[in-house]
C-alpha cells in the first residue's frame, strides 16, 4: 500500500494489478479532482461515506452532467469519458476501482467441465 497527498485528500492504494486499481479516498469538502479522462480504464466510485458529486461529458457538444452518488451508491465511468468528481459541503470516504473491461472470450480451455468419470 502507498499514500498520495493531493489538493483535494489522500490516496490510499490497497490493490493493484496489470489490470486493476483499487483505491481509497479521502476526500476533503469543496474540493475537485482534475477534469480527465482515460483511454482505456473504466471509473468505479463507490461511495463509503459522505457524498461524491462526479460531472461528465454526455455529448460531443460540451454538454455535461452532474451525478450525485450517495453513501452506499456506485457510479461507472467509461473510458474515454471526461469527468472529474468533487465533494460538496462535507468530506467524503470513497473507493476507487480503475479496471480494464473484462473480455469474455479471454479464456482457453484445455478440456470442457462436467462430470467426473
Amino acid at each position: 500500500m502507498d499514500t498520495q497527498h493531493g489538493t483535494w485528500g489522500i490516496r490510499t492504494r490497497t490493490f493493484r494489478t496489470d489490470s486493476c486499481l483499487v483505491t481509497i479516498l479521502e476526500l476533503k469538502p469543496k474540493k475537485r479532482c482534475s477534469w480527465h479522462r482515460h483511454k482505456q480504464s473504466w471509473n468505479q466510485f463507490y461511495v463509503i461515506a459522505g457524498r461524491l458529486g462526479i460531472r461528465t461529458d454526455i455529448g460531443p457538444d460540451g454538454q455535461q452532467s452532474v451525478t450525485n452518488v450517495e453513501e452506499g451508491q456506485s457510479f461507472t465511468v467509461p473510458p474515454e469519458i471526461n469527468h472529474e468528481f468533487f465533494t460538496l459541503e462535507e468530506p467524503a470516504t470513497v473507493e476507487e476501482v480503475a479496471y480494464v473491461r473484462y473480455d469474455e472470450s479471454d479464456i482457453y480451455r484445455k478440456r470442457l467441465g462436467g462430470d467426473i468419470e
